[in-house]
């Protein structure tokens, strides 16, 4: 399956740009309202170490994206689900392969509407990897590494990912008030420092607002954040300085040239992966009233991640970077030798 089939219907709105992260909106005028998220229709529990339960309160098919996390307010390991999650209409399913996420803290989370996050983007692939392998300590070491290359310190040393979240509760609060979705929104594609870091669509506007915050805070915020140190807050190639204006109508003009031409940038970037070849193999089929949902893997070396499709239909797909791609990803893009 290629990239450009995945985002079939869709068109991009006009790109957001704050910092090392710009996301480009997918706008769409279809939208399947017959799937819903956990944050609009879930109470989540566990019931033991390792296994999430979802109760769907509505009627409609439940897609949980892969990755979700719950962190709570109570006194309970906080978790997180590797891979995406399907649980029909009025009907509660348990996940047994899930993961803690607090390695120090015990007790189970009371079914509650505990409010959904998803991993930071450094776990995502990691998650991904292990998601049909059971051990519900399996991402501590991962969630350790990345605590160390933010910086954050713990007395204990353990491997707890609210210690991340807390110590960049504001910055990551910003990005929620500085991205804002579209009408008709569905889906986005976003880049840190001018390379594309992940692939969003959602069957719905309903849904999509409802997982927005989630996407840009803890996930991609998390990565914009880390990579801003890295890189000493260098100006990603695809951003464009304003140039100075004379006059206040001078000044529209230099921010519309500005904004066409990281358009002009964008589109190149975005151009050339729309016809990435992807491996593809089922995952799970869930069977319910309304039909037939089959939860495929998708998988190529620049992207991995999961898609929903019904019939032949692709209602939700997320799809994030490899490392590995990441990491050589000059050289990758690299002009070919020519004489």
């Amino acid at each position: 399956m290629k990239l450009a089939e995945i985002l079939k219907g869709c068109t991009p709105g006009k790109i957001q740009s704050v910092g090392v992260m710009q996301v480009i909106p997918l706008v769409s005028e279809m939208s399947d309202e017959s799937f819903v998220s956990p944050n609009q229709s879930a109470k989540v529990s566990t019931s033991g170490y390792g296994t999430l339960v979802f109760k769907n309160e509505q009627k409609e098919t439940m897609i949980i994206p892969p990755q979700a996390g719950y962190v709570v307010k109570q006194s309970a390991q906080d978790h997180a689900l590797p891979h995406v999650g399907v649980v029909e209409g009025k009907k509660t399913a348990s996940f047994d392969n899930a993961m803690c996420i607090q390695q120090s803290q015990g007790g189970y989370v009371a079914s509650g509407e505990h409010n959904m996050m998803i991993l930071p983007f450094p776990l995502r692939e990691k998650a991904h990897k292990v998601r049909n392998n059971r051990g519900y300590d399996r991402l501590w070491r991962d969630i350790s590494t990345l605590n160390n290359r933010a910086g954050v310190k713990s007395s204990s040393g353990a491997a707890h990912l609210e210690y991340f979240l807390n110590s960049f509760k504001e910055q990551l609060d910003r990005f929620v008030a500085e991205f804002e979705p579209v009408d008709k929104q569905v889906g986005a594609i976003i880049l840190i420092n001018g390379r594309v870091v992940g692939v969003e669509r959602t069957p719905s506007y309903d849904y999509w607002t409802s997982i927005w915050s989630a996407l840009i805070r803890e996930c991609y915020g998390s990565l914009a954040i880390i990579e801003a140190n890295d890189y000493d807050n260098k100006v990603p190639p695809t951003r464009v300085p304003l140039r100075k204006a004379t006059s206040v109508s001078d000044l529209k003009a230099a921010l519309k040239e500005a904004s066409d031409e990281e358009y002009a940038r964008v589109k190149k970037i975005v151009n050339d992966i729309a016809d990435i070849d992807m491996g593809q193999k089922v995952d799970n089929t869930v069977s319910n009233s309304s039909g037939k949902v089959d939860v495929e893997e998708l998988s190529s070396k620049r992207f991995v991640g999961q898609i929903v499709r019904k019939g032949e239909t692709v209602v939700y797909a997320s799809l994030v970077a490899t490392k590995e791609w990441r990491d050589n990803e000059e050289w990758n893009e690299a002009e070919s030798f020519e004489m």
